[in-house]
């Protein structure tokens, strides 16, 4: 009985280990994607905002006439909701921070809060999506900052079906499913990371 109870331990800790692992692998990768989302919308927000001041400003992301931040600014495109929508990313961002960093700390939230998180980072991906089409086909310049939160936001998007998968994870006990969600849960960020590289490259292609 001693014995048991010994290798029920070492189970459990082992389990606990690799939980710790995950979160923060999920912690570590949503935390890079908050920071560079927060810092770009933030730096296009203010640049916006000199832009509109003086008309003769040029923004930090100005390098030539294909990458051009002050072409995409000045477009309809970016005030979709009639305000800069680089705001919406540093709320966004700064949400994603707070989740990042309690993550770290240990914090496990419910299934249902990932769930939301995952219909809202889902629109934002195809807002993303349909920006990198305007950027592209309509205003004929690309935004290095927009592509940043392009990026961030994919990344943020595959920590959050990461944390569903593990949910999933667990739920199942047939030993070859569970290797299943494993396997797609591990290739789920680099996915993504292949996902945004290809958005952007067509963007750089098409433009």
């Amino acid at each position: 009985m001693p014995a048991c109870s010994a290798n029920i331990r070492e189970i459990q800790s082992g389990y606990a280990c690799g939980m710790e692992l995950k979160n923060r692998t999920s912690a570590s990768v949503m935390l890079v994607g908050a920071i560079a989302g927060f810092v770009a919308s933030f730096i296009l927000t203010i640049d916006k905002f000199k832009v509109l001041k003086d008309s003769g400003y040029t923004p930090s992301c100005n390098i030539n006439a294909t990458l051009n931040c002050k072409s995409v600014m000045l477009s309809k495109q970016a005030e979709v909701f009639g305000f800069p929508n680089s705001i919406i990313g540093i709320g966004a961002f700064a949400m994603m921070l707070v989740i990042a960093v309690a993550l770290f700390y240990g914090v496990r939230f419910p299934k249902s809060f990932w769930q939301i998180a995952l219909v809202g980072t889902s629109l934002a991906a195809l807002f993303c999506h349909w920006l990198a089409f305007q950027t592209t086909f309509v205003i004929g310049a690309l935004c290095p900052y927009c592509m940043v939160a392009w990026f961030a936001t994919l990344i943020v998007l595959s920590v959050i079906l990461r944390e569903l998968l593990q949910f999933k994870r667990e739920s199942v006990e047939d030993e070859d499913s569970r290797f299943a969600v494993e396997t797609i849960q591990k290739w789920m960020v680099p996915f993504h990371i292949l996902w945004a590289s290809l958005l952007i490259g067509a963007a750089f292609l098409g433009v």
